[in-house]
């Protein structure tokens, strides 16, 4: 898709009939900031059909300093990714951080139902999003947790002995657990919007609340070949009325939640950031209706 658009501060409208482009346009600015689509599919879902490559451009303001950003991403003929480069002002990003603290884009669409529907995975990766912007502490942690857990995985499938990597894991453990936590806490208490269902309440549960407890179980992961414990197979499990979402909800219902979740993080990132997320929403208005429950 070529062409090219000039947003004001403030709120901007897309219109146009279906098949346009809209979404395409949504897509394209979410993916600036976290290089993934936002509705949830694989990059060979988002290049034209015929060609094995998409190009974004784009000039951001950020407390009014200029930045160009430049994303190319090429597929292969198996759908697969094969390059993805990501400049800032014309030098490759070297991490992650560097991508999501340039341009900080918050994104709800309603065709989007991994969130809400998807494995524990799906939400684990959007919390550990929002609170490495909250946190960077967090996100440093984060980043050498799941480092030592690869490392951790190869020496069990190897035949070695993991207890080198469990100790190693467990200071980083133990912090993404306690933020988690309070994470959950602050959510639950100013999720405050008119439009949320009764009942709607968001858990963590962590398969292990001291992560030194790892230590006790290491006989049992060499028996099954993989890490048992850790904040990489804990769940946020997100409910009305003690019941999961995913299965008890309507789908009106789930839309709103996640919604709500967005437009909450925004304001807690404003504060934070002391700037304004740029909010994505793709046809955010289709479930608030004025029946909801």
């Amino acid at each position: 898709m070529k062409g090219g658009f000039e947003f004001s501060e403030g709120i901007n409208l897309i219109f146009g009939p279906n098949g346009s482009g809209k979404t395409s346009i949504l897509e394209g600015i979410a993916y600036l900031s976290i290089p993934r689509s936002f509705r949830g599919v694989r990059d060979f879902a988002l290049v034209r059909w015929g060609q094995d490559h998409f190009l974004i451009k784009a000039k951001i303001y950020r407390f009014d300093v200029p930045r160009d950003i430049t994303v190319y991403v090429k597929v292969d003929r198996e759908g697969r990714t094969e390059k993805k480069i990501y400049k800032i002002d014309r030098r490759s990003a070297k991490t992650y951080e560097e991508i999501f603290k340039t341009f900080v884009v918050l994104s709800f669409s309603s065709k989007e139902h991994a969130f809400m529907d998807g494995p524990p995975a799906e939400r684990r990766r959007f919390f550990d999003w929002a609170l490495s912007l909250i946190d960077e502490t967090y996100f440093h942690h984060l980043v050498e947790f799941k480092r030592i857990i690869e490392e951790k995985k190869k020496a069990i499938k190897m035949g070695e002995g993991p207890r080198p990597y469990t100790k190693a894991l467990i200071p980083h453990a133990d912090y993404i657990i306690k933020a988690r936590m309070e994470f959950v806490e602050n959510l639950n208490a100013g999720l405050k919007f008119g439009f949320l269902p009764r009942g709607f309440a968001i858990y963590y549960k962590p398969n292990v609340r001291d992560a030194s407890r790892i230590l006790e179980l290491e006989g049992e992961e060499i028996k099954r070949g993989y890490p048992l414990l850790g904040p990489h197979r804990d769940e946020f499990l997100i409910t009305i009325d003690q019941k999961p979402v995913r299965l008890y909800a309507s789908e009106g219902q789930k839309r709103r939640i996640h919604l709500g979740i967005v437009l909450y993080l925004r304001k807690v990132l404003e504060e934070k950031l002391s700037d304004k997320p740029v909010l994505v929403l793709d046809e955010p208005f289709v479930y608030l209706d004025p029946e909801r429950n």
